[in-house]
């Protein structure tokens, strides 16, 4: 990366773990923040934290990967009392383009448990805004997440990955229509008014329940969603009470513990005169008592039950995969471009300061009693003639990879061929000056 600088990705996302094993790292907003902090604290250049229902990952700059691999286990460590990311099938990590591929392809919908899930830009740039807010993003995640976002809108616009249902959100109530065969007549309950809870409520409106209670810890927040959508706001102290009179409740709040008891689900089954309830978990942690699904009744979702969801768009965007990843490697090659000029800079402006200094002591020397016009004549020959000479070896140093052996060589040779970086008195006898 930039310079010695590497990009360290570390992550669990479910394609590799289990749903307790994504519960055990899930943070809260604040916990993030103090991890945001720990890790600047730590030695990270640069961090920032992508959090959403399926996947915690690290993005992380840092000279030292292996320090960088240690301080992002660490923070987790003292987070969550276990070293949960530590190297095995759980985790996964790559480093530097590997890393950047990885995150487009997030950011793509390439990546999601629903192929072309909507949802994860808004998660995105959620987490870039916390990690501005900690005051950890410089100037290569900052280009890396806009890059990234980049990617993710042309493959939303230029593509048919975001056909059907794509969303956590939109999987949800369509798993509500395959268990309970219309809404038309039923109530649901949504728990929850943050990005989630919003979509789904959006997503019902489309489907026309015979109700839509909405619930919330802050019952502004509530009201506020209710009012959008033409349904209730209850305060959450009221869920357990409205289990016995809604149909479905879909949860996607960021609770640390369940906002729905087995205990709660329990008692409004017994008023409910064997009609079912069907409970759709989207949050992680989890929102709603895995017990419950023991109460004779009820049926049970968590979110990885969304993965089994009947999609009849899958093969129109599976056909849209081919042409995603082109445009992930259009924008990767992009950031790549910026990244190795970013990082060969100031080497290019030394080589170029160091021609330019001969140049003029070369005039000086020569034309020293020459006429104006002359001298005037002679500073634009030999401008243009450094230009030329500089032009193959600047763009020769702008394609090296800084990252690479190869690149390290070339960057070191031009160092050492040029004579840059030493005195000016033994770069002067170098060029018999």
């Amino acid at each position: 990366m930039e310079g010695d600088m590497h990009l360290l990705l570390v992550g669990m996302n479910h394609r590799t773990a289990g749903l307790d094993q994504r519960e055990a790292l899930a943070f809260t907003r604040d916990e993030r923040l103090v991890a945001h902090g720990r890790l600047a604290e730590g030695g990270c250049a640069e961090a920032l934290i992508v959090a959403t229902c399926n996947r915690t990952e690290f993005y992380v700059v840092h000279r030292d990967l292996e320090l960088a691999d240690a301080g992002v286990r660490d923070v987790v460590r003292r987070l969550r009392g276990a070293d949960l990311l530590a190297p095995g099938a759980l985790r996964y990590a790559a480093v530097d383009t590997a890393a950047g591929r990885h995150l487009f392809r997030v950011a793509s919908g390439l990546d999601s448990m629903v192929l072309g899930d909507a949802q994860i830009l808004g998660q995105i740039k959620e987490a870039v805004a916390l990690g501005r807010e900690a005051g950890t993003v410089g100037p290569l995640l900052d280009r890396l997440f806009d890059r990234a976002l980049r990617a993710g809108k042309r493959a939303r616009a230029e593509t048919s990955v975001s056909g059907g249902i794509v969303s956590v959100a939109s999987a949800a109530v369509e798993l509500l229509r395959t268990e309970l065969t219309s809404l038309s007549t039923r109530r649901v309950l949504v728990v929850g008014a943050g990005e989630t809870a919003r979509l789904v409520a959006r997503q019902l409106v489309h489907a026309r329940p015979a109700g839509v209670l909405i619930a919330n810890r802050t019952l502004e927040a509530a009201e506020q969603l209710a009012a959008s959508i033409g349904g209730q706001a209850i305060a959450l102290s009221g869920v357990a009470e409205a289990l016995a009179s809604v149909d479905a409740v879909v949860s996607a709040t960021r609770a640390p513990r369940f906002v729905v008891s087995a205990a709660d689900v329990a008692a409004a089954m017994r008023h409910r005169m064997s009609r079912r309830l069907v409970l759709v978990d989207l949050a992680v942690p989890r929102d709603i008592d895995p017990a419950s699904a023991q109460t004779p009744g009820v049926a049970l979702h968590a979110i990885d039950a969304i993965q089994r969801v009947v999609d009849a768009t899958l093969s129109r965007r599976m056909a849209a995969v081919p042409r995603v990843e082109r445009l992930v490697d259009d924008e990767l090659m992009r950031f790549e471009s910026w990244r190795r000029s970013r990082a060969v800079t100031p080497l290019v402006l030394e080589l170029r300061a160091h021609f330019e200094q001969v140049r003029i002591e070369a005039l000086s020397r020569l034309l020293k009693h020459a006429p104006a016009d002359e001298r005037a004549r002679a500073e634009r020959l030999t401008q243009a003639l450094v230009n030329r000479l500089l032009h193959v070896p600047t763009v020769s140093l702008k394609d090296a990879d800084p990252a690479s052996d190869a690149g390290q060589s070339r960057l070191h040779a031009a160092r050492d061929l040029f004579a840059l970086g030493r005195t000016r008195s033994r770069r002067g006898t170098a060029h018999g000056t």
